[in-house]
């Protein structure tokens, strides 16, 4: 949420937040003040009666006189008590008056829509910013609007499409529930459509009273959400139209690599193949990235004996890593309900990051085991001292795009991922559930 939006949340919900200290000096403020103009009434009152009797029985005793006086001084201090309360009442009008105008300025002048509900749940006013975001022409088009009328007009839908049902806007939640409440939605006012971040606050005078009124902020992201989805698919895009030239590289390197080469030339062929299977990484990692962004991203689980998985992926990085050693360990030969092609996109990221943290002539082992009812891949390896001393490893990281997609894919299959250090040995893992065997049943 921008920040005007944040601050007419603020300012129209500032009662709800006040701290205890400062609702009670402000409550004994507004008691003093009436205290004041009761006491001076009541003093100028009893000021009144006293002089003016001491007046009038001084001038006659005549009982028709005394009660004409009475009735004259009776209306001449209702005058008089007028003309007290005048400037006082002036003041007071004239201060509320000033408060309205500035609030309704300070509103009508943020950039997001704003929406004032009163307590009978319709709209009280409606800031221009949302005119123009519901492509209305004048207020009069939404005040006075309740949920069941907004959600006839606007049809209100959640990002998936389906509509939202008028009892759960969160204009009409935070009655109830508190707030502030915050969610995204779709809008399709006359002649399109509008996504918008919808913040609902509501201003209660005190703790566990009614709502007052209800501020609602309306934060257009259309065009966010359209440049997000041009660059989800430009990441597609690009990543499929990688994929085919890139494989068409690797298979030439293969080919020359089982003929009769050079051995400048088998160097070369093999670093052409190297190269390309590192790029082929790339690619579906950032295939993965995109359609998870999109929120397209669907697994393909089958039943996955982790220990071969282990050590095919491990003879695979061995093969294209430049000559390092990637040792298997296999503690334990659990199964897993998985999406092998994903999986193994999260191994290579692993070893492809401990090749890259550590020297050539260290070990890197990948260990497969049991912890408790999960199964755990872990990769081992010591990493270099300069490495860890900063964050150099993530300009080398593909833009942290690795360490995103493990993250994603592992939590997708409902596991865990981190990282353990013992001694100069670090230790990256995850964890799968595994499918319990029938002697493991409790």
């Amino acid at each position: 949420m921008t920040a005007p939006a944040v601050a007419a949340t603020a300012l129209a919900s500032k009662s709800t937040r006040m701290s205890p200290t400062s609702t009670t000096h402000l409550r004994r403020a507004e008691q003093r003040f009436a205290l004041s103009v009761i006491a001076a009434f009541l003093a100028g009152g009893l000021a009144w009666i006293l002089l003016t009797d001491s007046i009038l029985y001084a001038i006659t005793r005549d009982p028709v006189q005394v009660a004409r006086f009475e009735t004259a001084k009776g209306w001449l201090f209702v005058l008089l008590a007028a003309v007290f309360l005048y400037p006082v009442l002036r003041r007071s009008v004239l201060r509320l008056t000033g408060l309205h105008a500035t609030l309704s300025a300070v509103i009508d002048s943020i950039g997001d829509g704003v929406l004032l509900l009163g307590a009978g749940r319709t709209i009280l006013h409606a800031n221009p910013a949302a005119l123009r975001a519901l492509r209305c022409e004048k207020p009069e088009e939404l005040v006075g609007m309740d949920a069941d009328q907004f959600s006839r007009r606007f049809r209100v839908s959640f990002l998936n499409g389906g509509l939202v049902a008028p009892g759960e806007f969160i204009s009409q939640r935070v009655f109830t529930e508190g707030g502030p409440l915050r969610h995204t939605v779709i809008l399709h006012p006359a002649g399109g459509e509008a996504t918008v971040v919808v913040t609902a606050a509501a201003v209660r005078m005190s703790v566990g009273a009614s709502p007052e009124i209800v501020v609602s902020v309306l934060h257009d992201i259309t065009e966010t959400e359209r440049l997000e989805e041009l660059r989800n698919e430009f990441f597609t895009a690009a990543a499929h139209s990688f994929k085919t030239p890139v494989a068409v590289i690797h298979a030439s390197a293969q080919l020359l690599l089982s003929g009769e080469l050079s051995p400048a030339g088998a160097r070369s062929a093999a670093t052409i193949e190297r190269q390309s299977r590192r790029i082929e990484q790339l690619v579906d990692n950032l295939l993965v990235l995109a359609r998870a962004r999109s929120g397209t991203l669907r697994l393909h689980p089958m039943e996955v004996e982790l220990g071969p998985f282990v050590e095919d992926v491990a003879r695979e990085m061995r093969r294209i890593s430049g000559g390092r050693e990637v040792a298997t360990e296999l503690l334990a030969s659990p199964r897993a309900h998985a999406d092998q092609e994903r999986l193994a996109i999260v191994l290579r990221n692993l070893i492809d990051g401990a090749c890259r943290r550590s020297d050539g002539g260290t070990p890197i082992t990948v260990r497969l085991s049991r912890c408790g009812r999960d199964a755990e891949i872990g990769v081992r390896y010591q990493p270099r001292p300069e490495w860890e001393a900063s964050d150099a490893y993530l300009e080398y990281d593909d833009m942290g795009v690795n360490r995103h997609v493990n993250a994603t894919v592992v939590k997708a299959h409902g596991g865990a991922s981190g990282e353990e250090e013992a001694g100069p040995e670090r230790t990256d893992w995850v964890r799968l559930p595994a499918i319990e065997e029938p002697h493991e049943s409790v």
